[in-house]
């Protein structure tokens, strides 16, 4: 016989009986001292050989597939927190991993400032030195294509903790306390400095718009290379720290639609619903704002991060007060503010204040814009001195003037003896702005223009009620009518103050005496004529 052919029959018989025999694997994102996701249904993956019947077993749990193309996926039934566990792996070979906690997974994504390690920050080498959390662990993606030689990592020595990024410690350290110390918090984080929000799009959302691809070349680039390989890793929900690179080359005219169309296509991917999403605001940066026309993309940016909030389950944490670098040293007070959402809204701390003040519309009355809030905590306050600064208005020139700015309860009156008949308001709005305005919890305002889109909220035609009248007279107009069929007042917080219907005026004075014994504050009026039942909209109003 061919010796050749003799060489060539065994290396076959070699190569296939290998394939055959190939080893049950898991990929890079499972290890020791992982965290898996309680109360929800986990996805375990990996590799083995075709047709190969894998097992799992776990935490009570025995699940098994078969690898019909080399690779497979089992998905554990929904569990309580609690650990350490070991997982068993079982195909041809068996693998066992050990000290696995279920318990509260967070995704955190974005560029450098989501990235930089705490070792990175020398102010925070005490807290290294001093600080062991066995409960708190993380897995970083650093190598493109994988996450290869990484395995998650426990925040209980010096040189472990260096690794994790600064502000997801910070994060985790609070969500950890707020758990009392009693569930383990894991942190899964894919950021990487100098990227675009487009390169962190996934595949789906890059094909149906060919526009991104042609603006930004490496549209999708991110998402491949580090967070595909975790792609379905279960978890609560995404901290997402990002912008800088965006203030150049036009990018920032289109992070708004970006913003909307990462957190959409993420949410299809996963398929989780629409977990929390949590967008971490620019900080401040560069040269004091003078001029209130300054156009700066970084500005325009956090418009758009403001803008998110219209996008169900987000919600906003404003830096506008502590940078002082591009890469800002402060992130144990970013990583505080960070956590109060997820404490207020996933944790169960309802009476929580977790955000600053937030502008959520205008109303122009002559020559004065009076700004709406919500968030506004105890009440809101200049952060120093006793003069709110950072707010301009400007005409239908659209030319910015500083304005004066007056606290009424829930409301700031914004006017300028420079502009007469004022069309729209901004706050804080520019690269490193002078803005002071804050709830008494200490949190700052987020920066906002009226001169762009603005977030839901109705916007039919509003009525003025004016409190501060001498000897408590009141003044106002609804819809320049003075009948209605009913008038209703709300909170911000949806909650029914007042409701009286007429038959043909409205009686002042019973709604008067009602006006007089409310707080000041910010409050939505409906009035509606006698065909309101027809759908006619009411009218919003402020009352102060």
């Amino acid at each position: 016989m061919n010796k050749n052919l003799v060489l060539l029959s065994f290396l076959s018989v070699l190569i296939f009986g290998t394939n055959l025999h190939s080893d049950v694997k898991l990929t890079s994102t499972f290890s020791n001292s992982m965290v898996l996701q309680q109360k929800a249904q986990v996805r375990i993956w990996g590799t083995a050989a075709k047709n190969e019947t894998v097992t799992i077993e776990f935490n009570g749990q025995s699940k098994s597939t078969n690898a019909e193309n080399g690779s497979w996926t089992i998905i554990l039934d929904s569990m309580d927190a609690g650990g350490p566990y070991t997982m068993t792996i079982k195909g041809q070979n068996t693998i066992k991993l050990s000290d696995i906690y279920v318990g509260e997974v967070w995704h955190c994504a974005g560029q450098s400032n989501m990235d930089t390690r705490v070792s990175y920050y020398p102010h925070y080498k005490s807290i290294m030195n001093s600080t062991s959390l066995p409960l708190l662990r993380f897995l970083t993606t650093r190598q493109p294509g994988g996450v290869t030689n990484n395995v998650w990592e426990t925040c209980t020595t010096p040189e472990k903790i260096g690794k994790l990024s600064a502000l997801g410690f910070f994060f985790g350290k609070e969500i950890l306390q707020a758990l009392k110390n009693n569930i383990a918090v894991g942190l899964v984080v894919t950021a990487v400095g100098g990227t675009t929000i487009a390169s962190w799009l996934d595949p789906a959302t890059v094909a149906d718009d060919p526009q991104i691809k042609s603006i930004d070349s490496n549209a999708g680039s991110m998402y491949n290379a580090w967070v595909q390989p975790v792609e379905g890793y279960v978890f609560r929900g995404t901290l997402w720290m990002h912008g800088e690179q965006d203030r150049s080359n036009g990018l920032y005219k289109y992070y708004h639609q970006r913003l909307n169309q990462f957190i959409s296509g993420w949410r299809k991917i996963w398929n989780i619903g629409d977990f929390p999403f949590y967008i971490v605001q620019l900080a401040n940066y560069g040269s004091v704002q003078t001029d209130p026309n300054e156009s700066a993309s970084s500005a325009v940016i956090r418009e758009a991060q403001r803008l998110g909030l219209a996008i169900n389950n987000t919600a906003l944490t404003v830096l506008i007060d502590i940078g002082d670098s591009l890469h800002f040293g402060n992130k144990q007070e970013a990583g505080r503010r960070l956590a109060l959402p997820a404490r207020a809204l996933v944790y169960g701390e309802k009476e929580l204040v977790y955000s600053g003040p937030l502008f959520i519309r205008s109303i122009i009355e002559g020559s004065k814009i009076h700004c709406l809030f919500i968030h506004c905590g105890s009440g809101m306050k200049p952060a120093s001195g006793n003069k709110l600064t950072g707010f301009a208005i400007a005409g239908k020139d659209n030319n910015y003037s500083w304005a004066d700015a007056v606290i009424h309860g829930d409301t700031v009156t914004v006017s300028s003896s420079s502009v007469t008949e004022p069309v729209n308001v901004r706050y804080a709005y520019g690269a490193n702005p002078i803005g002071n305005l804050v709830n008494s919890e200490g949190l700052p305002a987020s920066p906002f223009t009226t001169d762009g889109p603005q977030l839901p909220y109705d916007t039919s035609e509003t009525s003025i009620i004016n409190l501060s009248g001498s000897a408590g007279k009141t003044t106002y107009k609804l819809n320049n009518k003075q009948t209605a069929g009913r008038i209703t007042i709300f909170s911000l917080n949806g909650k029914k103050i007042f409701e009286k219907s007429f038959n043909s005026r409205i009686d002042r004075n019973e709604l008067n005496s009602t006006l007089k014994g409310m707080n000041s504050g910010c409050y939505i009026i409906y009035g509606l004529t006698d065909d309101y039942e027809q759908g006619k909209k009411g009218n919003s109003a402020m009352i102060y």
